[in-house]
């Protein structure tokens, strides 16, 4: 238990019975003191919200294609298979061994493919797992190749650049890859995949808006394109990310594939137009102070948090808008305070910059329910990296 000469001047401190119930912004957590900080936490009711939210968004979950790379859990993937959203894209071969296990409908690999050891482990993951779909993307004449040897592969999307230019084939360049899928190759086609992480960060919704009607039409380039080669028709178009998903709705011919939606976090939380709340926050604590400088010293360092926004967005404190991250290292974060009151001692919870990045820095989550209590754990089963 806290000591009564501990300065905690920020916080709303409620007496109960087994300690103290703290406020930070709206979150509350009983006996912050019983943590061991920096400690990752994950709010049920926020986790509910955010999917009632996006249910209500979608209207169908089966237009709902999300990535798992943000939550990377199995409980997290039985929850929302649960609330009938059953297609789910993944990063990483780890995920899709370990995501089977939940047996979703299923599971697309959406990251290319380029060696033949990782399709001979995806084709033993298909060959264990007889009742899900297995699909990937493919940007290449070269992934193709990769993909064809793939047993039991269930298709193939093609991966379409719609101007983040980071994986992804050029519409202008795509013949050659149409012709080599459509004439001369045993894959399934399954559809488009377009990811337009470009967007990210752009908080003018008109220009976001503008941008997604280019990828819209870059898309529809596409499929004209394509029916210069085949008849098929019953194939998916999987969009948008989590700063664009929302632009694509209005066409149900469209899947939007979110990925932050579940957890949020700081940097997502600036779209106005969108009302998730941000669910995994780090508890962490004031472990020295500068009062010259006007700064404190936190144990959230880059280990415990999202590290590839610049510094100052790679978490904000809640409750406390002025504080600012101004460097940070391992186990380190310094923060200049700009009239914010923080004394050693005091605990703080920390907004994530990117949720997606969190999970993999912990073993697991602590669910904290609705009264403040610890409930369980969040496990960050496929936190390996391949």
């Amino acid at each position: 238990m806290l000591k009564t000469s501990t300065p905690i001047y920020y916080h709303i401190i409620l007496a109960n019975l087994n300690g103290y119930t703290m406020k930070f912004g709206n979150y509350t957590i009983n006996n912050p003191e019983s943590f061991e900080t920096p400690e990752y936490v994950i709010f049920e009711n926020i986790l509910q919200h955010n999917i009632d939210t996006i249910l209500s968004m979608v209207k169908t979950p089966s237009r709902l294609i999300p990535h798992a790379k943000t939550h990377k859990s199995k409980e997290m993937l039985n929850l929302q298979i649960a609330n009938g959203i059953t297609r789910h894209k993944t990063s990483t071969l780890e995920e899709i061994q370990i995501l089977s296990e939940c047996n979703p409908e299923e599971l697309i690999l959406a990251y290319p493919l380029a060696s033949e050891i990782k399709a001979e482990r995806y084709s033993k993951i298909i060959n264990e797992n007889k009742n899900i779909k297995y699909s990937a993307i493919a940007g290449t004449l070269y992934h193709l190749e990769i993909l064809s040897k793939i047993e039991n592969l269930d298709g193939v999307y093609i991966d379409l650049d719609t101007g983040m230019h980071r994986t992804g084939i050029d519409v202008n360049e795509s013949d050659e890859l149409l012709q080599k899928l459509f004439t001369d190759s045993n894959l399934s086609f399954k559809g488009i995949h377009g990811y337009d992480g470009h967007l990210v960060g752009i908080t003018d919704l008109e220009e976001k808006k503008e941008h997604v009607k280019e990828s819209i039409n870059i898309i529809e380039q596409f499929r004209n394109k394509i029916s210069n080669y085949t008849s098929q028709k019953d194939y998916d178009i999987i969009v948008g990310g989590s700063w664009s998903f929302q632009y694509y709705l209005d066409d149900t011919n469209y899947k939007v594939s979110p990925g932050t939606w579940i957890y949020w976090d700081s940097n997502n939380i600036r779209q106005p137009d969108l009302n998730f709340e941000v669910a995994g926050l780090i508890l962490g604590q004031v472990i020295d102070e500068d009062k010259i400088r006007k700064t404190v010293t936190v144990d959230i360092g880059a280990k415990s948090i999202s590290c590839d926004p610049l510094t100052p967005d790679r978490f904000t404190i809640e409750g406390k808008p002025g504080a600012k991250l101004i460097s940070q290292n391992e186990e380190h974060g310094v923060i200049e305070l700009n009239g914010e009151n923080l004394n050693v001692g005091d605990y703080i919870l920390g907004a994530p910059g990117h949720a997606c990045t969190v999970p993999p820095k912990y073993p697991h989550g602590l669910k904290i329910n609705t009264e403040g209590n610890v409930s369980g754990k969040i496990t960050s089963d496929a936190r390996d990296r391949k």
